[in-house]
């Protein structure tokens, strides 16, 4: 995209404010060594089809999710057996049977495991998926365990016209795969967090400044680049409203985890609540070292928050996130030590 000065410019700028240094990827492009690139060849641009990147995103997604879930089975130590619901997690491509299926099949769970997926909802859908996963403990007596799985392949649907959404989305977007588990008893000694409350809320006349699309070479964002400003100006007394509905404000909050859509959204979030650099620490963390990888982004920073040995029983601990629409997600948590 880089090859009329204009945009290199525009690239360039973008790229060095992005707050990004390192992002990962699936498709093997980078690797000069690749023997099938997927978005060019021979320096001739590429345009896959929708069909063909979903046959990609189902191989890759099933691999990652897999990894990630074993990962969180052998850390917790817990019997597949327990896991009653599995909730899935992605809005960059569909297959059917899906991802929970092959999940199910894989790890052999119960056959007779309920299952959820939230699709298509940005950002914000894994906490839609703390949600879930409260609900579902609330309903159903707390008998069994909760087990999410957000997979996210952004880089399958890079876009090579050069539009400014298409510049900003091919700079900041990242892939990445996240498994947490939602336990309604305690499990091993230690610091967990426990989920007290979950709230949604969606701005009206805002859907111009965040949508996803399917088109016929992959999914296609907008991105509006007056995001920071309305989440400044309209999601960050939400937030306040919020906080104060269940009886707190912002200096109650010890540890934040914020989405790190963009350096630009921290800012205006750090700016509009009044949050200190140490409260930032986490999001701009992972923003740095794997940049915005969608919904399984919110995980890796509560993740960095609970391995930080900075939770302290009692502590509260608010997470925010933004999807289309725009909506905002937020939950609040509250450590709690375990014996």
């Amino acid at each position: 995209m880089a090859g009329q000065p204009a945009i290199a410019r525009i690239i360039e700028s973008v790229s060095n404010n992005s707050g990004i240094e390192t992002r990962y990827f699936v498709v093997p492009d980078a690797d000069e060594s690749a023997e099938s690139k997927f978005f060019s060849s021979n320096g001739n641009f590429l345009r896959p089809g929708t069909k063909r990147r979903m046959e990609e995103y189902e191989k890759w997604s099933k691999s990652l999710a897999t990894e990630a879930v074993k990962k969180l089975i052998m850390r917790t130590e817990i019997d597949t057996a327990s896991i009653g619901r599995i909730v899935t997690v992605s809005c960059t491509g569909f297959y059917a049977p899906g991802l929970d299926y092959h999940l199910i099949n894989e790890l052999q769970l119960n056959s007779d495991v309920k299952r959820t997926n939230i699709g298509f909802m940005g950002c914000a859908a894994s906490l839609i998926g703390f949600n879930t996963a409260l609900e579902a403990m609330n309903r159903d007596g707390k008998r069994s365990n909760i087990l999410l799985i957000s997979v996210e392949l952004c880089s399958l649907h890079l876009q090579t016209e050069s539009t400014k959404d298409n510049i900003l989305a091919n700079l900041i977007f990242a892939d990445g795969a996240a498994a947490a588990l939602f336990a309604p008893y305690k499990l091993h000694p230690g610091i967990k967090c426990e989920i007290k409350a979950t709230e949604s809320i969606i701005f009206p006349g805002s859907s111009d400044y965040m949508g996803w699309k399917i088109g016929d070479f992959g999914f296609e964002m907008i991105l509006s680049a007056e995001l920071p400003k309305i989440i400044l100006e309209k999601a960050v007394p939400a937030l306040i409203d919020i906080l104060k509905k269940n009886g707190l404000n912002k200096n109650d909050i010890k540890h934040w985890a914020l989405h790190p859509g963009g350096r630009a959204i921290l800012d205006s979030l750090q700016n509009g609540i009044g949050l200190s650099d140490s409260d930032l620490k986490p999001s701009r963390y992972v923003l740095k070292n794997h940049g915005n990888m969608s919904s399984a982004t919110i995980l890796f920073v509560i993740k960095e928050i609970l391995q930080s040995g900075k939770i302290e029983h009692g502590d509260l601990i608010c997470a925010v996130a933004f999807g289309p629409g725009l909506s905002m997600e937020v939950v609040l948590m509250q450590g709690i030590r375990t014996e």
